[in-house]
């Protein structure tokens, strides 16, 4: 008799349903044992099925036109096959197992790098310690052999994103590119880009713990992939291949599902993907409300695989391009070299378009180690270091003027509590322009408004801006005294009165100052809470790609009038 399907409730993440084959990523810690010829034979094997997937990823991204990023891929590729790697990984093996030679030979070779003067080289070092965990993994790991199915039947598909089929079945082997839901205790942004470049195909994901502003949910939502957070660490139980549903817009997994419940998962798969083609069609017609009010709908952005989404569903630019997610990893500040090289892409897919970039928001949960103890954040820490500052205030205004992107980004300032905050950046801005002798103007330098501190000072700062933007997600943790990592701080917390109250504070010394306003929290993201915004006063959001078809459909079924009556009820509401 077949096990019955056991359900598990965590809190929605990321809307949408997929059913497949789980992939459970967990920590890689090196055994204790024995080596010999067969561990030997071994740790080798998983190198180089590393580099082979490496070699693979690499040519997709490269087909995908995603040339800088290939690049990177085939440096990791290159350290696989290191014939000095290959040597110390069999050396070690001989006394111990794979999985141990593997992590004790990429850490002695990351040590070499990180030890290293020239700065590209030390930051390769994270690089090779990931390379190794990935190697480690599949020493430790072998892909799960492929169920067996009884005559005349047939595999279950995994499904997500469109990948439908007649009744949901495939023929096929588990290859490269199937689908997986993967299951993991939570994510961070390292653990992402290892996943990506391990050439796994992700349909959904499952975490035990994880918070739903966390840096894996923002990614999840922005690329549509469904998931759920909070699931507890039964999730972590699950056996590779086992087939799970996986329904973000509720929170909940489904392990071992009955054919019933495969078949209901299924039909809403397919009408998922009816409603976004559908909203796709709405496109044309813009962020217009009713009453012929324009409200500018831009992304918030990692990636150029990001950008190139966003504009695809008809993003006017980019409200939000986090730089610090490129640099999780680094041993030192990030020289200018390094900063033009993460933004040149996507500068040049942004050329007449809008560009607003943050500088670095180290701090919290994205602190890279050489950082580690500080308690400064945002622009408080970057100020403390007026080198390093200057240095990505440099490489943006000459990436921005080399690719042909009008007079530059818009430059935000993260977490800005205070005027002085903004002046000694602009300090830093004029010292920067002067020094590469540019003929255009001065970009515009902008705050972002995400504490109570700032809501104290929002004349001044507005005073002292060119811009202003609200980032919800932190701004909602610090008034309602909610941790950015748990569960409870959900978007919709957004729709809280105090939040609302806070918002129209700073819009309304946004008009006094004639500044514009723009929203890049997640809760801008969320259809309803998108039209108390507009209500408000806010002129732009700025919201992951995938959520641009529905934030743009809601948009056009009101008047300016409309929201702008439902705000004012809402801001004497009891809750959200």
């Amino acid at each position: 008799m077949a096990e019955p399907e056991l359900r598990l409730r965590g809190v929605a993440g990321s809307d949408g349903i997929v059913v497949g084959p789980v992939h459970v990523l967990r920590d890689v810690e090196a055994p204790i044992g024995e080596g010999g010829p067969e561990e030997q034979a071994r740790a080798v094997a998983a190198l180089q099925a590393v580099a082979a997937r490496l070699g693979e990823a690499s040519g997709r991204l490269r087909a995908a036109g995603r040339t800088d990023e290939a690049e990177i891929v085939e440096a990791s590729q290159l350290m696989a096959d290191d014939p000095s790697l290959l040597a110390e990984v069999e050396e070690l093996a001989a006394a111990r197992p794979a999985a141990a030679a593997l992590l004790a030979a990429t850490e002695h070779q990351a040590a070499l790098l990180a030890a290293i003067p020239d700065p590209y080289l030390a930051a390769r070092a994270a690089d090779v310690r990931r390379l190794g965990r990935q190697a480690a993994r599949v020493a430790l790991t072998p892909r799960p052999p492929l169920p067996c199915a009884g005559e005349g039947e047939k595999l279950p598909l995994p499904l997500g994103r469109g990948d439908v089929g007649p009744h949901g079945r495939y023929d096929e082997g588990w290859g490269e590119g199937q689908p997986v839901v993967l299951i993991a205790q939570d994510l961070g942004p390292a653990d992402l880009a290892e996943i990506e470049l391990e050439g796994l195909t992700i349909g959904g994901i499952a975490l035990a713990e994880g918070g739903v502003t966390s840096h894996a949910a923002i990614v999840a939502r922005s690329l549509g992939v469904p998931l759920a957070v909070g699931l507890g660490d039964a999730v972590l139980a699950i056996e590779d291949g086992v087939t799970v549903v996986l329904d973000g817009m509720s929170g909940e997994l489904v392990i071992s599902p009955t054919d019933e419940t495969c078949r209901q998962a299924e039909q809403a798969v397919v009408e998922q993907e009816r409603r976004r083609a559908a909203l796709a069609r709405s496109r044309d017609r813009g962020a217009v409300t009713t009453d012929g009010h324009p409200i500018r709908l831009l992304i918030n952005a990692s990636t150029e695989h990001e950008v190139l989404a966003g504009l695809a569903a008809g993003a006017e630019g980019v409200g939000l391009l986090r730089t610090e997610l490129a640099f999780l990893d680094a041993p030192a500040w990030p020289t200018a070299a390094q900063h033009e090289a993460a933004v040149r892409p996507i500068f040049e897919h942004l050329a007449g378009r809008s560009a607003t970039v943050r500088t670095l928001d180290f701090g919290a949960d994205k602190t890279p180690p050489f950082l580690r103890g500080r308690a400064e954040r945002g622009i408080a820490l970057q100020l403390t270091e007026p080198v390093a500052f200057e240095a990505q205030i440099q490489a943006l205004l000459r990436a921005g003027a080399n690719t042909g992107a009008g007079t530059g980004p818009r430059i935000m300032l993260p977490l800005v509590e205070q005027a002085e905050h903004l002046e000694a950046a602009r300090r830093s801005l004029c010292a920067a322009h002067q020094a590469l002798g540019l003929d255009a103007p001065v970009p515009p330098l902008g705050a972002m408004i995400e504490s109570r501190r700032a809501l104290d000072e929002i004349e001044a700062i507005a005073a002292a801006a060119d811009f202003l933007s609200i980032g919800t997600n932190d701004l909602v943790q610090d008034l309602l005294g909610l941790d950015r990592l748990t569960p409870a701080a959900t978007v919709r917390s957004a729709a809280d009165p105090r939040v609302l109250r806070a918002i129209q504070t700073v819009t309304a010394a946004a008009r006094r100052h004639g500044l514009s306003v723009e929203v890049c929290g997640e809760a801008a993201g969320d259809p309803r809470i998108a039209v108390l915004l507009i209500g408000l006063g806010v002129s732009e959001l700025s919201v992951a790609p995938s959520r641009l078809d529905e934030v743009r459909a809601a948009l056009q079924t009101v008047a300016l009038a409309g929201a702008t009556a439902l705000a004012e009820a809402a801001l004497t509401s009891g809750s959200a």
